[in-house]
């Protein structure tokens, strides 16, 4: 017996397709709402998306300002810069 099968040319419609894209968007967001809940958590209050980006980039600022020991001068007085920066919008975000 023989089998025949159709096969559409637009078989990816643009519903499909952005279906797909925010699936895609929403499993690459995973470790943000992680670090949003684990900051809610440890504060005691509600963390925003944008909160929560600068208070991970302010640790990012702290661990290059602390961890290398070998970096050359100007690059220490940068990072510091940075994490004095980011310490600073993000008080004044939360007052």
């Amino acid at each position: 017996m023989e089998k025949q099968m159709t096969l559409e040319a637009n078989a990816l419609t643009t519903k499909g397709f952005a279906t797909q894209v925010k699936r895609a968007a929403y499993r690459l967001a995973a470790p943000q709402r992680w670090l949003r809940k684990y900051y809610s958590y440890v504060l005691g209050h509600n963390v925003g998306k944008a909160q929560a980006r600068m208070m991970t980039e302010a640790q990012l600022a702290f661990f290059a300002v602390t961890l290398p020991a070998d970096y050359p001068l100007m690059l220490r007085m940068a990072a510091c810069a940075w994490f004095v920066v980011t310490v600073r919008k993000l008080k004044t975000r939360n007052n």
